[in-house]
């Protein structure tokens, strides 16, 4: 069965992305910039994160530094293949028609759209 990140694990997966190696103090305060999950909450989602592979801690120090183990755009790419799959019956065409409808896109919604229909393309 494949392993995917929950909506809550991806939170955590940004803030490792972006800053890592962390703490679980320092995860914790980046988190509360936008979110007010308690302690063991988040403990819980990087023990989850770890069981999945997605993560891992170095452990040689008496605090434990968590960084990821995957690339951001690997999970992006991923997540959006299991999107275009479930929610478009695997059709690229209705996913560019749907986000076409939405209304006009910035020019970084355009580019990150060609980005993405082109690496699953060549995948």
């Amino acid at each position: 069965m494949e392993k995917n990140i929950t909506e809550a694990e991806w939170k955590i997966m940004h803030v490792l992305w972006e800053l890592s190696p962390l703490s679980l103090k320092e995860i914790i305060e980046e988190l509360k910039k936008e979110k007010a999950w308690s302690n063991t909450t988040v403990r819980t989602l990087i023990v989850r994160l770890m069981e999945k592979g997605f993560i891992d801690a170095d452990k040689t120090t008496s605090t434990f530094k968590y960084y990821p183990l995957v690339q951001k755009e690997e999970c992006q790419i991923k997540e959006a293949k299991n999107l275009i799959n479930t929610v478009f019956e695997g059709s690229m065409g209705m996913l560019v028609t749907a986000f076409a409808k939405k209304g006009k896109l910035t020019e970084k919604e355009q580019e990150e759209l060609r980005k993405l229909i082109d690496k699953i393309e060549e995948e």
